[in-house]
């Protein structure tokens, strides 16, 4: 019967807030506008958050998974990061206490023809327990197994993903079985994957999983065993903990089997010419073991200090929201407050009408998130067209609230109710219900409501001068970053990628077929020159290598010089516009190769050519054209490259990176060659070259894919774009805050203005200048504005330090910004104040004696 009787009298107050409310459209539309705006807000960016930051991989038991990472001075080399061997990968599989099961996986790319239809594909070469490990199951078909782990190259099957099988083949049934070309190697579909399961990476979802037995056919142009070659780092191994084992005692329990794989490594003919400080340092190397039940993901580890600022300034712009509408709930209170007293004098409980009033605001904050949650839904789908970029397939993220996102936005809106609702109800409740029946209206300033209602506007000021200031540094950031530039102009550049190898070409087939494309894009009208180079600069990529430098000794064992490396085409550095500062470019002369170690294939080209930072460096006082580089850092290792330019420096991994010491290969002395990106330097807008450079493309090969078309300029705003998000919506939920905090200000001294009318008459009526009656108003302005700016910089000055790592050229504590930020909210917000007072300073004396 109390459950009854609770819901019907919920019902009732909610007719009568519904009423209430619809007699007031104007507050109703303001309250309804603000709130849509915060819960929105807060929705928007948790979406975000939580589909990159918390939720876990859609697989059985995702918990139980760890990721296993070497950590340590490797000996060879690294194809990625959390990477171990292929081999040290099978020795744990076999040889473990503390894993159920284990599998491991290799992204990459591959050129995928069907219906002679070729395009470019993200893929992943899986272990044969991947599937049964992740407990996926598949829709059609079978996936792979155990059994297809046995025979190098003897496994040419593919999985399909669900959407890719969707999309591409419209979910045609009868896909099992039949062949498709990858990499013109021809490979039959076993199945499809359930739906839902893009692997288990953030940012890479692969449309194959193909047999890792299969590596030689889908990692082309590589000498190397790489499923027997321990000296390369190359897969991501995960298992899956037994019942009862722990992620530490899991990595207790490998180490002693780790140190034993190292021993035997050690003595293997790799480490023949090893110093004696990277066998020792080798042999301290140690096995780590990561939580893996978000499998592993770079761009989570890029987003997370960022959309984590977000959040908090979003939450930000709540309270300020909440703040703002509490003022406004006692301002209506006190209009209220007659109605009250009566109910209160002829017996309703405080209680129950604190209880009618919570539900009015819950009603409003109900109105408000569901307006939120469409306000959420547009604003994710316009920040992901405006900050994702577009050929990044394999960034899955939606902007469509699911069952999560709804009962956020639901928590939300109910602890937003109660947190503005709450103490307005509280105070209004209490009035003095004597002085109130005898309508003694004619307050003056002071009491409990003004008090709340200042420290409320002190809050607002303090946490928009807090949000002005993370604005100002992340914009400022943006700005340094854009004035710094790459160190070559970016005006009117276009690059592109292109890789034959996948498509069956040789390294001979494509020193010939490299040329000829140049030569047919040279020849488009209005393109000024084109080159090529196998790294695509400011992208993230990173290709080093250790070297030994003719006539330099380095102080320390491990300070021996380690470039970043580039293989290029003559005219790389003049299509960018990159000075050479000694020295001669390369020229299709650069064409000899040179045996520099006994493997198959230990040949490298003859020449080299270096960046000034390299030079700098290691030739410190000497001239180092002439001298000579090699591969490698073991003792006795030959330095058979001859250094023929050095070129001005540039940025390589991205705009915030420091430039690095840098080494350029020409392609045409190289050995081993496979994809390139070809870059033009246009006199026209290059992006009405775009269909001249596929149809060049398609001229010589009408199978060959070209992929990533697209400007410098839209690469560095790509490479940027972490950058502009959190500068851009810090900037406009800094002028939200702002923009709430003046109104809220305004409001509130508006209303002790409209409460003093009798004072100021008075004080008018006995020769008071209107000067003093805009002081008297103006000085409770800049009170207020004075402690919330002071508790503002404060803040500012202990939390801004969170957001360090965001920043480039300038300190969380940067003057500058601090000053503009105060000075430009203090002055609006004396703009704001500066309004009443100076109607007050304009009231009729006489009209306002008589006011009530």
């Amino acid at each position: 019967m109390n459950v009854v009787g609770g819901l019907e009298t919920l019902f009732r107050d909610l007719k009568y807030s519904l009423r209430m409310l619809a007699r007031t459209p104007g507050f109703t539309a303001v309250a309804v506008l603000t709130l849509a705006l915060g819960i929105g807000a807060n929705t928007a960016i948790f979406s975000l958050l939580d589909q990159v930051l918390l939720r876990l991989l859609p697989v059985r038991d995702p918990q139980e998974l760890v990721l296993l990472t070497m950590r340590g001075h490797h000996y060879g080399n690294n194809w990625g990061g959390n990477a171990i061997s292929h081999p040290m990968f099978r020795d744990f599989k076999d040889h473990n206490e503390v894993f159920s099961e284990m599998f491991c996986r290799f992204p990459t790319t591959a050129s995928l023809t069907s219906s002679g239809q070729a395009e470019l594909v993200q893929l992943e070469l899986v272990s044969g327990t991947y599937f049964s490990v992740l407990g996926i199951r598949p829709v059609l078909g079978r996936l792979l197994t155990p059994d297809d782990d046995r025979v190098p190259s003897g496994h040419p099957y593919i999985v399909l993903s669900y959407d890719f099988w969707q999309t591409r083949f419209a979910g045609d049934p009868g896909i099992v079985g039949k062949d498709l070309l990858l990499n013109n190697y021809k490979m039959a579909v076993v199945g499809v994957a359930q739906q839902g399961f893009e692997g288990v990476e953030l940012g890479r979802s692969p449309k194959l999983f193909v047999p890792i037995m299969m590596q030689a056919q889908v990692i082309v142009g590589n000498p190397q065993d790489m499923l027997k070659e321990r000296r390369n780092r190359w897969v991501n191994a995960f298992g899956r903990l037994k019942p009862g084992v722990t992620q530490r005692q899991a990595q207790a329990g490998l180490q002693p089997f780790m140190h034993s794989m190292l021993e035997m490594e050690v003595q293997q003919a790799a480490f023949n010419r090893a110093s004696k400080h990277d066998r020792d340092e080798f042999l301290k190397c140690w096995i780590e073991v990561l939580p893996g039940s978000q499998g592993r993901s770079y761009l989570r580890h890029q987003l997370s200090t960022p959309l984590w600022v977000l959040m908090a300034i979003t939450g930000a712009v709540l309270l300020i929201a909440c703040a703002n509408l509490a003022n406004l709930l006692l301002v209506r209170g006190s209009g209220r407050t007659r109605e009250i007293a009566i109910r209160l004098a002829i017996g309703a409980s405080r209680q129950r009408i604190v209880g009618q009033l919570l539900v009015e605001s819950l009603t409003l904050s109900a109105l408000g998130g569901l307006a939120g949650l469409a306000f959420a839904f547009w604003a994710d789908q316009a920040l992901l067209h405006a900050y994702l970029p577009s050929d990044s397939g394999g960034v899955r993220i939606s902007s469509a609230p699911d069952l999560r996102i709804l009962l956020f936005n639901a928590a939300v809106t109910i602890l937003t109710g109660v947190i503005f609702g709450l103490v307005p109800a509280l105070q209004t409740t209490k009035p003095n219900i004597v002085g109130t029946l005898k309508d003694q209206a004619g307050a003056v300033l002071g009491g409990g409501h003004h008090r709340l209602r200042k420290a409320l506007v002190i809050a607002q000021v303090t946490l928009s001068l807090l949000l002005l200031i993370a604005a100002g540094l992340f914009v400022r950031s943006l700005s340094n970053l854009r004035n710094l530039g790459p160190g070559f102009p970016v005006e009117r550049l276009v690059g592109f990628e292109i890789d034959p190898s996948l498509n069956g070409y040789t390294p001979e087939r494509m020193k010939v077929f490299y040329p000829q494309l140049l030569e047919n894009l040279r020849s488009i009208p209005g393109v000024q020159s084109a080159a090529l180079a196998a790294q695509r600069i400011l992208e993230d990529n990173e290709w080093d290598s250790g070297m030994s430098v003719e006539g330099f000794t380095p102080d320390k064992p491990d300070d021996h010089a380690q470039p970043y490396m580039n293989q290029i085409s003559p005219n790389y550095f003049a299509t960018l516009g990159v000075p050479i500062l000694a020295g001669r470019d390369f020229t299709p002369n650069d064409n000899r190769e040179i045996k520099h170690s006994a493997d198959a294939y230990g040949w490298v080209p003859a020449t080299v050519m270096i960046n000034e930072k390299f030079a700098k460096k290691y030739f410190a006082g000497r001239n180092p054209i002439g001298f000579h580089l090699g591969f490698g850092t073991d003792p006795g290792t030959p330095t058979d490259m001859e250094i023929v330019g050095v070129v001005k420096d540039i940025k390589y991994t991205n705009l915030r990176d420091e430039i690095p010491p840098q080494a350029y290969l020409p392609y045409l002395g190289s050995r081993y060659i496979g994809g390139m990106t070809i870059y033009l330097r246009t006199v026209v807008d290059p992006n009405l070259l775009m269909p001249s450079i596929r149809s060049k493309v398609r001229d010589l090969d009408s199978n060959l894919p070209v992929y990533a078309l697209r400007t410098a300029e839209v690469q560095i705003n790509n490479s940027l774009s972490t950058e502009r998000m959190i500068a851009s919506l810090s900037a406009v939920f800094g002028f939200l805050a702002t923009l709430l905090a003046v109104i809220g200000l305004y409001g509130v001294m508006a209303y002790a203005v409209a409460q003093r009318i009798r004072e100021v008459g008075i004080r008018m009526a006995l020769g008071a200048a209107r000067g003093n009656v805009i002081w008297m108003v103006m000085r409770e302005v800049l009170l207020l504005v004075s402690i919330g700016v002071t508790s503002g910089v404060a803040a500012s000055l202990a939390l801004t330090r969170v957001v360090q790592s965001q920043l480039f050229g300038l300190t969380p504590h940067d003057p500058q910004t601090l000053v503009l930020a105060t000075v430009a909210l203090a002055m609006v917000a004396c703009a704001a104040g500066y309004v009443p007072a100076f109607r007050a300073s304009r009231l009729d004396p006489m009209a306002a004696l008589r006011y009530e």
